[in-house]
């Protein structure tokens, strides 16, 4: 039979103890050996969860799916999981931004990355719109990124998150949140949820955020779902707080997740905002009594349908990558190229498949043969020659592929060696010059 919220339970209930019947469901669910409790009291009753069988099921096959997504994510080259991690936190951004209206377009997002990743590397602050923002997802990638530890950190990472978004009147005005109360108006002008009064009360039921979020005695996954909604509960501050609630649920479920299903979850929201928005109503239904079971399976759902989109993703970037592989070979061959530019024609190819911004620096060409930039001139210039890259930057110096190997890349490795010899041409025009 399948699992009914109290409320609807409550509602099927045709009989003339209805209440009474409701109260004692709802008391046994509570105290049922199934049921995670948090000891955290709200206007709604103590926040619980309970595990039927869709739960069990659904976790289930999201750690199935994290395996291959983490099979498929270690056949990625390193210098390429960089630039998908990059790509991803910019969508990232944008989706959130588009959630909450905030007008922001896919070049301010991906420059807001570009800055925070400079950075990062450089130990300064990000100079551009998004950037702290940007700068926060960055560090999902060291693992050991700490979650909060105490109610000024949830404002340090608002700051960071939206401060320099919001206008003046709603930034916060207690000592560390809101002082006055807040109404959140659905898309007709009603209410549909008041923020928790007071800032002594929000800091309280703050301070249990974080200790459930890392709770030991709840599933890990649940706690971090469950932590989510009492945050967006609460409702800290008057503005940003989805934008801040949701890099919070993408840090705490960084350590049990792997970085490209965390950095798919609020484009799935996005593209899903009303399931979203309509389970946060259904766990703040009174009836409901505190019970998250219903809202922690719709973030699950969530999570599975990132994981599936992922997976088929990641296995095409894959298979792109093996063919790359091959044409590298049959190129090496037939241009003679030297070890070292075949190393590096192999990045241009990446970065071709990776549709990121499709120009290897002659730092990354560096890298990938291990070798000094100066030492790197020469097999660029060798590539350069055989007609399969072009100049497309001087200050720095960028290459990319040139129209021939884009040729060869789309048409099939079995038509490559005719492509080639068609556009024997053609190559000596796209040459800009030596490296």
């Amino acid at each position: 039979m399948k699992y009914r919220s109290l409320a609807r339970a409550f509602h099927a209930d045709k009989t003339n103890d209805a209440f009474n019947n409701h109260a004692k469901r709802a008391q046994q669910r509570l105290e049922a050996d199934s049921a995670f409790r948090t000891r955290i009291i709200t206007p709604l009753g103590e926040l619980f969860t309970a595990t039927p069988r869709e739960t069990s099921m659904l976790t289930e096959k999201i750690l199935f799916a994290e395996r291959r997504v983490s099979r498929l994510w270690n056949q990625i080259p390193g210098v390429m999981r960089w630039d998908y991690i990059r790509h991803s936190i910019s969508e990232e951004l944008f989706a959130t931004n588009e959630m909450e209206g905030v007008r922001s377009t896919r070049k301010e997002t991906q420059d807001a990355v570009d800055a925070a990743d400079r950075a990062r590397k450089d130990g300064d602050d990000p100079k551009a719109r998004f950037g702290e923002f940007a700068k926060l997802y960055l560090n999902l990638t060291d693992k050991d990124s700490a979650p909060p530890s105490g109610i000024a950190d949830i404002r340090d990472i608002y700051d960071k998150v939206v401060f320099n978004e919001i206008n003046e009147n709603d930034k916060p005005d207690g000592e560390l949140f809101r002082k006055g109360d807040v109404e959140i108006q659905g898309p007709h002008g009603l209410a549909i949820h008041n923020g928790v009064k007071g800032e002594g009360n929000i800091s309280a039921l703050l301070t249990d955020m974080i200790h459930l979020a890392v709770s030991d005695e709840i599933p890990r996954l649940q706690s971090a779902i469950m932590s989510h909604f009492l945050f967006e509960y609460v409702h800290p501050f008057y503005d940003g707080n989805g934008r801040t609630g949701r890099y919070l649920l993408a840090l705490y479920l960084n350590h049990d997740l792997t970085m490209p299903t965390v950095l798919s979850l609020s484009r799935t929201i996005a593209e899903n905002k009303n399931a979203y928005y309509k389970a946060f109503m259904e766990a703040e239904d009174k009836l409901n009594c505190g019970e998250l079971t219903f809202f922690v399976n719709t973030i699950l759902e969530f999570i599975r349908k990132a994981q599936i989109e992922l997976i088929d993703e990641l296995e095409a970037r894959v298979d792109q990558l093996d063919k790359g592989r091959v044409v590298c070979d049959r190129l090496e061959r037939r241009h003679d190229l030297s070890a070292k530019a075949v190393a590096i024609l192999y990045g241009v190819i990446q970065e071709e498949v990776f549709d990121s911004s499709k120009s290897l620096t002659l730092n990354d060409a560096a890298y990938h043969i291990r070798l000094s930039k100066q030492s790197a001139r020469k097999y660029v210039g060798e590539l350069m020659d055989a007609g399969l890259v072009i100049q497309s930057g001087r200050r720095p110096l960028k290459i990319r592929a040139s129209e021939s190997l884009k040729d060869i890349l789309e048409s099939g490795l079995d038509e490559d060696a005719e492509k080639s010899d068609n556009h024997g041409g053609s190559r000596q025009q796209e040459k800009t010059g030596k490296a």
